[in-house]
């Protein structure tokens, strides 16, 4: 893997363990805070450089590194503060790779399409228990994005045993990406016919759990 040089805006719950997890595979990583008491929050193990200062403040940003950045993620309280730093990143250092936590919904969008990349606990963390609360029969692997798809799994019915795994997949929606067989999971191929007790493992959009659901009810 290579190592990249990535500055972490914000050393808060989010941000430094994050910067731990960059320092933990090799990466160079410089934090940056207002407060220095943030910086306790790092692993005794983090081996990156820590700067107490303003992000905006071009001085603090060229301590960091930012001409040199090949990715940015900015993890403060502050949706506004998070896209500035990213756009400054982006327009003046050009750096190629950003990602920033946005708690506004509605602003996540107006980001995404400045090309910035978005987390949304906001967003995830609302579609995740709607999931739960709405279709608990369904096993969320992994959440893409803000929520806008779900990686779940769920037990082939046995009404659709013997049919052709094409059958479970609707463009655009719902896709299978693998069928776990005999405890032994394989990419799912054309023809390839389903069995009873196999596990799909599924990418669903979030506006066509109802397709899934369709499927449960066979």
């Amino acid at each position: 893997m290579n190592e990249i040089n990535v500055v972490v805006v914000g050393c808060g719950r989010v941000g430094s363990h994050l910067a731990d997890l960059l320092s933990s595979e090799g990466h160079r990583v410089a934090v940056i805070d207002k407060d220095p008491k943030a910086f306790r929050r790092l692993s005794t193990g983090f081996k990156g450089i820590r700067i107490q200062g303003d992000a905006l403040d071009r001085e603090i940003l060229y301590q960091a590194g930012i001409q040199g950045a090949d990715a940015l993620a900015a993890a403060t309280d502050s949706d506004s503060l998070n896209a500035t730093i990213a756009i400054i990143a982006k327009n003046k250092f050009r750096v190629p790779k950003l990602a920033i936590r946005v708690f506004d919904p509605s602003d996540a969008e107006i980001y995404r399409r400045l090309g910035i990349l978005t987390v949304s606990p906001t967003e995830w963390g609302a579609s995740l228990m709607k999931d739960m609360l709405v279709h608990p029969e369904l096993h969320s692997k992994l959440t893409i994005g803000s929520g806008e798809v779900q990686i779940i799994e769920l037990a082939v019915p046995p009404a659709l045993a013997g049919r052709p795994v094409e059958d479970v997949n609707v463009p655009r929606e719902v896709m299978t990406v693998a069928v776990t067989r005999q405890g032994k999971a394989v990419v799912p191929y054309q023809g390839m016919l389903l069995q009873d007790g196999d596990i799909l493992t599924l990418a669903v959009s979030a506006t066509a759990m109802s397709r899934v659901e369709e499927l449960l009810s066979h």
